[in-house]
């Protein structure tokens, strides 16, 4: 009976109405708005990758010993400041939009403040909160419509020495390490707040070296070297995209008419001496926004620039779907020149961006927010791989946005690309820092996969990058111009390419199994005092009210700490 009467207060602390909230809530939540904001540093356009490991600290601080509705409220506000932040570049459509993405993929954090609350109070608590990061971009990269890959702790980190061990075990590896950097560096903090004797500062001393001990393990990582396999020389048109003084059609001509023109331009600097002729050519995503198969016009004018430069082109088009035009695909096309050129082989994009290449629930959507009947048409999803032959050469090739999602490069990869392309196109985004984004995940797969990173926009950036993640050229914003460059193909794969999605799985579980599972095995624990100092139960948050605040600094016993875990666990 008194555990029916327990289990009910329980419920009722949960769902009573919220009353006015607590100065100490509204310092934590102000707190970690700050903390999740300031983590965008780590990303590009700024790049400041040690803000990373920093902000891991932070969060894992402002939930050590909270409650897990407590550890909710400030992954929400974290979340907020961070995914406002990342995503301000939607700003480009309009009110809203921002608003909007900022606040869905803020809700993600929730669940994982609680989880993070919960397992603070368990032994190795740093390696728990470290895999509970890996299992938060593990959903919010997958759920809802395929998920939004955006924003991973990996992705700020495409040139530190964090970088090199993403050959070892991808995004997914290099998510824990910085994770796991950031909590143990939060775990020395708590060991000296706690103690100051020699013990203590030595136990410390070693969260501190652990924490630096991990980024430099990259250095030990045998990375693919730019100057082995057989060479091919690839050039990259960048036709540029006028944005003022045009409707819907007048664009879409000029967008081609662009391309064609630098891609005679190309073959102009061929004929003159000023440029080597290339094994290939490779224009952007949408390099012509008009169905050259449905066309015959757009077709010719394709052909005639192919023809010109006498090699391979890989075509980025807009293709019908149907005989009404109401769905799109959105498509590289092998275009070869004459005689007996023309359109080749295709690869379809597989993995689509909701709400912005399609709508779902339109006839819902439409009718409640009349900014969504600007899209048009759908794009629908194509199959298999992108995987491709140009001029004898195998290329991996992956449209856009599908350069975020493990699953869709590493089957690139693994189906026989020797090359690594990226077709995009960014020019919604000019001036907002998307494209810099873009590029920073780019670079880190060319360290994933060992591959020569090639990546062609319609109107920045465009850039030449090494395995080691280097950028060798790159064009700017609002350009029309070509890269030419020598590079090397690659045939052999790295570690992270054999194990593919297993070292995710294996992480993403631990943290939920720790969180919602081995979370519960807090509350046997019945000689916390007895742990080592390094994994103990922050003593400043225990014994004392319910989040910890106004705990005392002496000693506890046996019996207020088994009290006090308890009620972390619930």
């Amino acid at each position: 009976m008194a555990n029916v009467d327990e289990a009910g207060a329980r419920r009722r602390r949960w769902l009573r109405r919220p009353g006015r909230p607590s100065a100490e809530a509204v310092r934590l939540a102000a707190l970690a708005l700050f903390a999740g904001a300031a983590l965008n540093l780590a990303f590009a356009p700024v790049g400041w990758w040690p803000v990373a490991p920093l902000a891991v600290a932070a969060f894992s601080a402002m939930v050590s010993g909270r409650t897990g509705r407590r550890g909710m409220l400030i992954g929400f506000w974290f979340g907020t400041g961070f995914c406002w932040v990342m995503f301000q570049w939607l700003r480009v459509f309009g009110p809203g939009a921002q608003e909007a993405v900022g606040v869905i993929e803020s809700l993600y954090f929730i669940p994982f403040g609680w989880g993070m609350a919960r397992v603070s109070v368990m032994r190795f608590a740093p390696l728990w909160q470290a895999c509970l990061w890996v299992t938060e971009e593990f959903g919010r990269s997958r759920w809802p419509f395929g998920g939004f890959s955006w924003g991973r702790l990996a992705f700020s980190q495409p040139d530190s020495p964090f970088t090199p061990l993403a050959a070892v075990g991808g995004a997914p590896l290099v998510t824990f390490l910085v994770a796991l950097s950031g909590t143990l560096l939060w775990r020395a903090v708590v060991i000296l707040r706690r103690d100051r004797q020699a013990a203590a500062i030595r136990w410390a001393a070693l969260m501190v070296v652990g924490a630096l001990a991990i980024p430099a393990a990259g250095f030990a990582v045998p990375l693919q070297s730019p100057d082995t396999g057989t060479p091919v020389r690839i050039a990259l048109i960048q036709g540029n995209v006028p944005r003022v003084g045009f409707g819907r059609d007048q664009q879409e001509a000029a967008v081609l008419d662009n391309h064609v023109k630098e891609t005679e331009v190309l073959a102009a600097d061929i004929r003159s001496g000023k440029a080597v002729k290339p094994d290939l050519v490779v224009w952007p995503e949408n390099g012509s926004d008009m169905d050259p198969y449905s066309d015959p016009g757009v077709a010719a004018e394709i052909q005639q620039a192919v023809d010109d430069v006498g090699v391979p082109v890989l075509v980025g088009a807009v293709i019908n779907a149907n005989a009404a035009g109401t769905n799109v695909l959105n498509r590289l096309i092998v275009w070869t020149p004459d005689p007996g050129g023309g359109m080749g082989a295709t690869y379809d994009k597989t993995h689509l961006v909701p709400f912005g290449e399609y709508l779902p629930f339109r006839g819902i959507l439409t009718k409640m927010i009349t900014r969504f009947n600007m899209i048009p048409r759908d794009f629908v999803p194509g199959h298999g791989k992108g995987v491709l032959t140009l001029g004898g050469v195998t290329v991996a090739a992956v449209i856009c946005f599908e350069v975020a999602y493990d699953d869709v490069v590493r089957n690139a990869v693994n189906g026989g690309g020797q090359v690594l392309l990226v077709p995009s196109n960014n020019a919604s985004y000019m001036g907002t820092g998307q494209t810099y984004q873009q590029l920073a995940i780019a670079r880190f797969r060319a360290v994933e996969h060992g591959r020569w990173t090639m990546e062609a926009a319609t109107s920045g950036v465009s850039a030449v990058i090494d395995p080691h993640g280097r950028i060798l050229a790159q064009t700017g914003e609002y350009q029309a111009r070509y890269l030419d460059m020598q590079v090397r193909r690659n045939t052999s794969i790295t570690l992270a390419d054999r194990v593919g999605a297993w070292p995710e799985y294996v992480f993403a579980l631990l943290g939920l199994l720790a969180a919602i599972g081995l979370g519960g095995a807090a509350t046997t624990l019945r000689r916390t005092r007895a742990l080592i100092p390094a994994f103990r139960t922050p003593a400043d948050t225990l014994p004392g009210t319910p989040d910890g605040e106004g705990a005392p600094s002496g000693p506890a016993s046996d019996a207020d700490l088994q009290t006090a875990v308890k009620g972390r666990a619930r």
